[in-house]
């Protein structure tokens, strides 16, 4: 009898978010190392399908200026443009190694489980734990982990599969996740972890 299946979960490599054209470069907040990024992702993602784990895309997305919310006030460059539905930004970035059997979720909120279904796909793939990857750091990746654990999801971060726009930020970040909320690895020992309770194709 298999265990419970380890799911990785990429969060946000939009266009808006990580590409030199979009909105979020236009305001100076920029990606660097993008092509290592994307394929440290598609190693994970590779290393998550042999060891039959599933692998998730999420996305945020708008459909209306209106759906941004508070963070509109936040970060005034978001009231018009940028991750809305239908446009080129809200695309994953060129390079990712996806798949016709690979699931996605749209998210409105950096919490990839807040207002999504994510937490019932998971239960329904049998995945009981996690690997997250993805964008921002100290942002979308560190809400979402921390959600995860909130409901008792292990998670495993990767610190050279994610990334955010300050260093400074990215690595305190990655300091907190550490102490309790999530296990913070290199890219080999989380690749690894798919392996460790195996599912069923």
């Amino acid at each position: 009898m298999s265990g419970p299946r380890t799911a990785l979960v990429v969060i946000d490599m939009q266009n808006d978010y990580c590409h030199p054209d979009g909105v979020f470069a236009a305001a100076g907040l920029r990606v660097t190392g993008l092509d290592e990024l994307v394929g440290n992702v598609n190693t994970l993602a590779a290393a998550a399908r042999s060891a039959g784990g599933p692998v998730i895309w999420v996305r945020m997305e708008w459909a209306e200026d209106t759906d941004v919310g508070l963070l509109a006030e936040r970060s005034p460059f978001l009231r018009k443009e940028g991750l809305r539905r239908g446009t080129w930004g809200c695309e994953l970035v060129s390079g990712l190694d996806r798949e016709p059997g690979d699931h996605e979720v749209v998210k409105p909120r950096f919490d990839a489980f807040h207002r999504t279904g994510l937490a019932d796909l998971l239960r329904d793939l049998g995945a009981g734990a996690l690997v997250v990857a993805g964008v921002r750091t100290d942002f979308c990746v560190e809400s979402t982990v921390r959600s995860a654990f909130f409901r008792d999801l292990r998670v495993v971060v990767p610190r050279e599969a994610v990334a955010g726009y300050f260093e400074d930020l990215h690595l305190n970040s990655l300091r907190l996740m550490g102490t309790v909320f999530a296990e913070v690895t290199a890219l080999g020992d989380a690749a690894a972890a798919f392996g460790r309770t195996r599912g069923d194709r």
